[in-house]
Order: structure tokens, then sequence, then C-alpha cells
């Protein structure tokens, strides 16, 4: 879609700063993941170092980089600077700390790290990762060219080339992500029992988390603010009652505990509308200042603060696309591009 979107934009001379006008005061909330030095690795969720301080310096450059706070606090009031931008990162990768952490001082932008509290104490997380990342490292560490998980309900898959385990990945995935949280866990607890023995993390530096240490040291930089995003990344429209409860408040007790601060902001784990029931609304609402989904969208005066719209920012995405996105153009263009 992007791409396709570039297309026609570079066919349309001034679709950029026509978008950027008509965008210029629907602020934008930009989602990373991770940052990775590593010049192999296809995941989307992990940009390229170069590529990211390359979109830092155009957004600072083009915009305005505002917390996330503040820009929460515009569209509230109404008083909405123009060409606002806030940064925002989900999970707590290590590489938040390592990579991203040093361009942002650099450049003095702004950011909020949603911190998935187990991922970082090593509770209740299989093999240390997130049970994404588990499923990614599972599959890449399988000899064979072909993989076939039918007795786990979870089909059969290709296994030949990076391109295709990726893909198994992402379909392997959005199985699990489709059941009951129970039973997700109990056959990732499967796949840890029969495979797990076949992980060497020290392949995965990618998907290792940062340390309660290195989360304290963020968060004490004014720069930083350290939002929540669960204990162990669920499902949370797949959870009720005290589950749901020790998910969300429990995860921003910890992060509070961690780093002396109060924790105001809070993500939704796949941040879909439908990942996301009445009460989980109504338990965010009641403990947070305001919540970021992963919907495709800007964000206009009055809207729900506990539904904020994202733009997911992925590898591979050329300085053109990186400008044209941050634009507003594929939210202005939006009918154009699907008929296209």
């Amino acid at each position: 879609m992007i791409k396709r979107l570039a297309k026609m934009v570079c066919r349309m001379p001034g679709a950029v700063t026509l978008a950027r006008t008509i965008s210029r005061r629907r602020p934008i909330i930009l989602m990373y993941h991770g940052v990775t030095a590593n010049p192999d690795i296809v995941d989307w969720t992990q940009v390229a170092v170069d590529d990211f301080e390359d979109q830092m310096d155009h957004l600072r450059r083009n915009y305005q980089p505002v917390s996330l706070t503040d820009l929460v606090g515009m569209l509230q009031s109404g008083r909405i600077e123009p060409h606002a931008v806030a940064v925002t990162f989900d999970d707590g990768y290590k590489s938040n700390h390592d990579l991203a952490y040093p361009i942002l001082k650099e450049m003095g932008i702004p950011a909020t790290i949603f911190v998935t509290s187990g991922f970082v104490t090593g509770a209740g997380l299989t093999n240390s990762l997130l049970w994404p990342d588990f499923v990614t490292a599972v599959v890449l560490s399988l000899p064979g060219q072909s993989l076939d998980w039918h007795r786990l309900d979870l089909g059969q898959w290709d296994l030949s080339s990076l391109r295709t385990i990726y893909a198994a990945r992402t379909g392997i995935c959005e199985q699990l992500k489709s059941m009951p949280d129970k039973e997700r866990k109990r056959l990732i607890g499967e796949l840890d029992q029969e495979y797990g023995g076949y992980i060497d993390l020290e392949r995965f530096p990618d998907y290792r988390p940062m340390s309660p240490a290195e989360v304290r040291n963020l968060a004490a930089n004014d720069l930083i603010t350290i939002g929540a995003h669960t204990r162990t990344h669920p499902i949370l429209s797949r959870l009720d009652g005290s589950e749901l409860a020790g998910e969300i408040v429990g995860g921003k007790e910890d992060l509070e505990t961690m780093t002396g601060k109060t924790v105001n902001h809070f993500a939704y784990p796949n941040g879909r509308r439908q990942d996301i029931s009445r009460e989980t609304l109504d338990l965010v609402a009641a403990n947070f200042a305001c919540a970021v989904t992963t919907e495709t969208g800007v964000n206009l005066q009055g809207h729900n603060k506990y539904l904020l719209r994202r733009v997911g920012i992925g590898r591979n995405l050329s300085p053109t696309q990186f400008a044209i996105l941050l634009s507003g153009a594929y939210f202005v263009f939006q009918k154009a591009v699907h008929e296209l």
C-alpha cells in the first residue's frame, strides 16, 4: 500500500505539500518497535539504525516533535500546534536504549517507550522473549525446508528462505492471536517443551529486552516517558476480571516501582479495535491519562484520548515513503490509493 501511494504521489506535483497543509493540525503519532544494526534481518518491526537516524532528522527539520503528553493536551484543548508529531516505541527492546535513545537525545526529540514489564524482568515469558518473538526464534532455529504443525492446529509452512520463514511466523502468530489466552499459552508451552532447546538466544540480539536499570536510565531523562504495555503482552479482549487487572494495573505498578515515577500512558498489545473490550477500555481509562492503539490514522481535536491512532513505521521504508507518510498524504488521498 505504501509503495502504491509513493508511486501515485510522485506523479502528482505538489501532493506532499498539499497533504502537509491539509494535515498541519492533525497530529500524528509514530509507532516503532526495535532499531537494529543487523543488515540481514527482515523482520518488519526492526528498523535499520541508519534509516531511523535519517527519519528523525527529517522529522526535526520539517515537523514539530512533541511529547505524547503535549500532543494529547493539544487534542483536548483544541490549541493544536501545526505539524505536531509524537514518537513512540512498543515492547521495551534493548535497542530502544542502546541505539534509538542516543539519536533521540542528540536531536532533542522526545519519545514515549511502552514497556512490557514482564519482558524486562523476565517474569512470565518464554525464554525471556515476547511470545511472537519466541515463535520467530523457533522457526528460525529449526532445521529443514518445511514445518508441519497440523497436530497443533497451526498448519504447514515453507521454511526454505528468510522470506517464507517470516511469512510462517506471521501466519502462526495470527492464528495464536485468534485463540483464547489460555489456549495460546498452552500451545506456546508445548512449543517451548519441544523446540525451546533449539534456540540459541545469542542468535537473536534484536529481540532482547532492556534491563530494569536501562529502563530507569531512560526514565531519568526528561526527553523519555515510560508507558505501560501490560505484563506479558496478551490480547486483552480475551481476558477479564483479575487477569485483566493484573496485566493492565499490575504492569503499571511494576514500572512505577522500577522507575520511581508515575506511569500515565498505556499501549494496547496488538492494539486493533477488536482487541480492546469495553472492560479493557474502562480499566485503562480509570488508571491512565491516555492510551494508544495500532489503528492507523491521524488524530483530530476531541478524539477519544484512550483510543489514539498511530502510524506504524517498519523496516525498508524509503526516505520518500517516510516523507509521504509523515505528510499525512496517505490519509488525504486514502480513497484514491485504494482505487489504484
